[in-house]
């Protein structure tokens, strides 16, 4: 059978990709410095021009707004509802094209080798983000109850990078590195900084700056964002794409974009309080890489405070925000600490890495604080499962599930809830031939989280191993209706379909699978391939048909969409 790769992405929608990532991030905060002196002035160092020139553009008067509130105008409001500050970005970008372009951009995304594929990371991040949406719904915030074609879909992903960042693209995605959820020691922490992006999402501060000379000025500096965040992997590389930049088209952005941070930091703060996390979550972590940032003098600081800029006084107002609401003790869930181990190996990288990465587990399981230790019990867990020790690793994952337990006892500050221990529960079983009881294990652990990946993906690959192949693909296909943009399903389906000798249909899930990564000519192919393999009854031969004349015009579509705007 033929199988046609995912072809090379063009280098124009990796600038577009760059542009929006601008937006998200450079847009939003100070460029890369070393240190941030006590005045609030910005200083770059290092031996780019393009970033001299970006630090010039933001120390200049233009790029500083006259209106910049300070610690004393500060007053606290957490229980009034801010209004929706309008929507002066929807004449050029309404909110389907909003979402049509990030559709577009997570599609280069998602093949990337950065793009983190751990399941359980995915549940936790987007169940945190379902509970803030939910508060910001009852506070009825702008934009959070929209219904239609208006309403936001979010999705939160993870980034395979030890830097502390996150970032808002358009249409309601959010990407988190790695990195700032290992630096966090709360899951209130996490979710401050995920409030304070939802914050720039439901406010639509990305629609707002994308008038139509800002969309060309977009593409004309997206080679030196692609730079900027190049440089933090390969110096020289990153150098290269960043010639040609004009850092000073980006000064009356800029200029709107310390607005746009003190209103995502409102929205944030209510969101957060409203979802009953803890509200000093944001002013703790925030301190922590202010701190940070003196003591980086060679590294230079973390990624999120230079692309969030973190003046002392927008620490106070947080503090200010926090001493308004009734002190209250916040219990962290067991998962966080799981979650954190998850995200150290997504992040590991090499092999000297993980061997590292061994000794960090060994020495947490061995620390005074039960959190750690979890947190160390199941690293070691899941370094033993990737290396095929699965006798080690369920022994391991044991001493992890007590420690839970007993923490999780009543009277306990931490919570029980994870997700993570059962996974992992799952998939040793299934590693160990104890077919039956994987599934088990799954079943109950998608009925207690119905809206898990992570546990409908440990199902579907139970039933593959015990060979009921019409069970996978009817959940399957019920799941690719319900949630048919997602790459996951179809890559199962796939499988599925393969397993059951279903030729065209397989063909047909693998085309859905590239052109949810951007690859249509390879989506195309496999449909054209499926279309003419034969066997597929009436029903299924009419989808496949249709299907590839909906392809083919979307991959028309970005074609035109490509010279509307060259490079």
């Amino acid at each position: 059978m033929r199988e046609i790769k995912s072809v090379r992405k063009t280098f124009y929608l990796k600038r577009i990709l760059a542009a929006q990532l601008m937006l998200g991030l450079a847009g939003l905060g100070i460029p890369p410095s070393h240190a941030a002196p006590a005045s609030g002035d910005v200083v770059v160092e290092g031996n780019s021009a393009a970033l001299q020139n970006i630090g010039r553009a933001m120390q200049s008067p233009d790029a500083r707004p006259t209106n910049n509130p300070t610690r004393n105008t500060f007053q606290g409001q957490p229980n009034v509802v801010l209004p929706d500050m309008g929507d002066p970005g929807g004449d050029v970008l309404g909110r389907l094209d909003e979402r049509r372009y990030g559709e577009m951009i997570m599609r280069q995304i998602r093949p990337d080798a950065d793009y983190s594929n751990d399941l359980p990371i995915y549940d936790y991040l987007n169940q945190m983000e379902r509970r803030l949406l939910q508060a910001a719904k009852k506070l009825q915030l702008g934009g959070a109850n929209e219904q239609g074609s208006g309403a936001y879909n979010f999705e939160v992903f993870a980034v395979k990078d030890s830097s502390i960042n996150a970032f808002a693209l358009p249409g309601g995605f959010i990407g988190f590195h790695t990195g700032l959820i290992v630096t966090a020691e709360t899951d209130s922490e996490v979710a401050s900084v995920m409030g304070h992006e939802t914050g720039h999402v439901l406010q639509r501060h990305l629609a707002r700056q994308m008038d139509q000379q800002a969309t060309n000025t977009m593409i004309a500096i997206a080679g030196m964002v692609l730079g900027a965040l190049a440089m933090s992997r390969n110096p020289s590389a990153g150098a290269g794409l960043m010639q040609g930049g004009q850092a000073a088209a980006i000064s009356n952005q800029l200029s709107y974009s310390r607005d746009a941070e003190r209103e995502a930091d409102r929205i944030g703060f209510q969101i957060l309080d409203a979802s009953g996390y803890d509200v000093n979550g944001a002013p703790g972590f925030f301190q922590r890489l202010q701190k940070a940032t003196g003591i980086m003098d060679k590294g230079g600081p973390p990624s999120y405070v230079r692309t969030h800029p973190l003046t002392t006084d927008r620490i106070a107002d947080m503090q200010d925000r926090a001493r308004t609401v009734p002190p209250r003790t916040v219990p962290t869930a067991i998962e966080f600490y799981f979650i954190k181990a998850r995200a150290r190996m997504e992040q590991a990288g090499t092999s000297s890495g993980m061997y590292d990465l061994k000794n960090t587990f060994e020495s947490f399981s061995k620390q005074a604080q039960v959190g750690r230790q979890m947190e160390g019990f199941y690293g070691l867990a899941l370094i033993a499962q990737r290396q095929g020790k699965i006798d080690q690793a369920e022994t391991y994952l044991a001493q992890a599930r007590n420690l839970a337990q007993a923490a999780s006892a009543p009277g306990s500050p931490i919570q029980r809830q994870s997700l993570s221990l059962d996974i992992t529960a799952s998939e040793l079983a299934l590693a160990k031939g104890r077919g039956e009881e994987a599934l088990q294990i799954a079943q109950v652990t998608l009925r207690a989280y119905p809206q898990s990946y992570a546990a409908g993906a440990a199902m579907v690959n139970a039933y593959l191993k015990l060979g009921r192949t019409n069970d996978a693909i009817a959940w399957l296909k019920a799941r690719t209706r319900t949630q048919p943009n997602e790459v996951v399903w179809w890559s199962l389906l796939s499988s599925a379909y393969d397993q059951a000798k279903n030729v065209p249909m397989r063909h047909y899930a693998l085309g859905e699978k590239y052109a949810l990564e951007g690859a249509w000519p390879s989506a195309i192919e496999q449909l054209k391939i499926a279309r003419s393999a034969g066997g597929a009854d009436y029903y299924q031969g009419s989808s496949i048909d249709a299907r590839l004349r909906e392809m083919q015009r979307q991959y028309q579509d970005e074609l035109k969409e490509q010279k509307k705007n060259p490079v």
